[in-house]
């Protein structure tokens, strides 16, 4: 005689199994809506420049350097000379200010006169190590927008993968549930309960790893945002604009702020050359003094000095060619740091236009192929001519190829964001994503 509670129960397991079977794949994918308040990609990049110390410093550091320039231009300051000569030590006249005595007091001002264009090249040079300090500001905007996008897709990676993985946790209860259920009903092997319990287990596992990871990257991101780096991600993707041609991208590199500092460096080291060749040119000052004599009658000094550069073979010719040689080496630097950065760009291109295709392969073919090998599996197993280890398997297999296709699309996000840096020129930054 059955048990009355048997076909309830059985009811119960298939109700359990038709609805695994019902609830999409697709499904993996689905996370809660956001809150009203979320920290947007964008948002994060505005938070990091608007507020950060970095970038507050180097905004001083022009402003020093614009007052350095002026200085630059002007005179030395005037010198006041005062002194005592002819003092008698000795004989008769020790002593005393008269009475023949040749000592006198004298007091005067000099000014030295560097010549004009020496000045004036002192000053340029000084506006060069200005505009230098604002071509490094834009560069390490562009920087921290940058570091503070990869630290966000840091955040955002193990959140997406977290709605992936809690989706597959209640697949995986709900299969253990009907499991328990069809054991108890003599209809399931204890061997397949406990299977799907390790299974649910080890996602958990895996879902406790992810939490963990992106607590660390929030850490991380609180370095560029501090405690706004706790707000809540939206869900869904970043999306960004598609890059122009990689020609157009490697002829705009040349006006990157990184290129364009090295350019402003060769500026300092042409300055430089131009101040060296100045030095073989002379200076010359004049010095005004009043004497006073007590024994005689008082009198006025003039006196005019002018530099000597005749021996310019270990001064002059030497701090020239050193001059020269720093030019040198700066136009090289210059040319170096073009190379890099074109090197770059064209990994980043590659990249972003071969992950796209790779992501397009995921859609269209593999993860369609791998629900379809799921509900195989599932219809199987139900029908007696497959086992519960094939259901796992796929289901298992499914999610990794879900976190698979999520590590391709961060990936081409960071490239995305290379791309954006590497795209801005000295005078505008690129678009941001939305």
């Amino acid at each position: 005689m059955s048990h009355p509670l048997l076909p309830r129960a059985w009811c119960t397991l298939a109700a359990l199994l038709f609805g695994l079977a019902a609830l999409p794949v697709a499904a993996l994918e689905v996370s809660e809506p956001p809150p009203a308040e979320v920290l947007t990609l964008d948002a994060a990049r505005r938070i990091a420049v608007d507020h950060q110390p970095m970038l507050e410093a180097q905004a001083l550091a022009i402003d020093a350097a614009r007052e350095s320039a002026v200085a630059a231009r002007q005179l030395p300051d005037p010198q006041l000379k005062g002194g005592v000569s002819d003092l008698t030590i000795t004989g008769d006249h020790v002593g005393t200010l008269t009475r023949q005595n040749d000592t006198q007091f004298t007091v005067g001002i000099a000014q030295a006169f560097p010549r004009a264009d020496k000045r004036r090249l002192r000053g340029e040079r000084a506006e060069a190590e200005a505009e230098l300090a604002e071509r490094q500001l834009r560069k390490d905007g562009l920087s921290i927008e940058r570091d503070v996008g990869l630290a966000w897709l840091d955040v955002w990676k193990p959140l997406q993968a977290l709605n992936l993985a809690r989706a597959s946790e209640r697949e995986a209860q709900l299969q253990l549930d009907a499991l328990r259920i069809a054991y108890r009903n003599g209809r399931s092997a204890q061997a397949d309960v406990r299977a799907a319990t390790v299974a649910l287990e080890l996602l958990r596992d895996q879902i406790a790893k992810l939490e963990q990871d992106g607590y660390h990257a929030r850490g991380a991101l609180s370095r560029w945002l501090g405690e706004a780096a706790y707000a809540p991600l939206p869900a869904g993707t970043p999306v960004f604009p598609e890059p122009p041609p990689l020609g157009a991208m490697l002829e705009a590199l040349r006006r990157h702020p990184h290129v364009d500092i090295a350019a402003a460096e060769v500026e300092v080291a042409a300055a430089d050359v131009a101040l060296a060749k100045q030095a073989y040119r002379p200076d010359f000052s004049v010095e005004v003094g009043y004497g006073h004599r007590p024994a005689f009658s008082d009198y006025i000094n003039l006196q005019v000095g002018i530099d000597l550069p005749v021996f310019t073979a270990n001064r002059q010719d030497r701090g020239l060619a050193a001059r020269q040689a720093e030019l040198a080496r700066a136009e090289a630097l210059r040319e170096d740091s073009w190379r890099e950065h074109a090197a770059e760009l064209r990994l980043n291109h590659w990249d972003w236009t071969l992950l796209g295709q790779r992501l397009s392969r995921y859609d269209e073919t593999i993860l369609p192929e791998a629900d379809a090998r799921i509900e195989a599996a599932r219809l199987a197993w139900a029908a007696g001519s497959g086992s519960l280890a094939a259901v796992l398997e796929a289901r298992r297999a499914a999610l990794d190829l879900r976190l698979s296709r999520l590590d391709l699309e961060t990936d081409r996000s960071r490239h995305a964001l290379a791309l954006r840096y590497l795209g801005a020129t000295a005078d505008t930054y690129a678009a941001g994503a939305h």
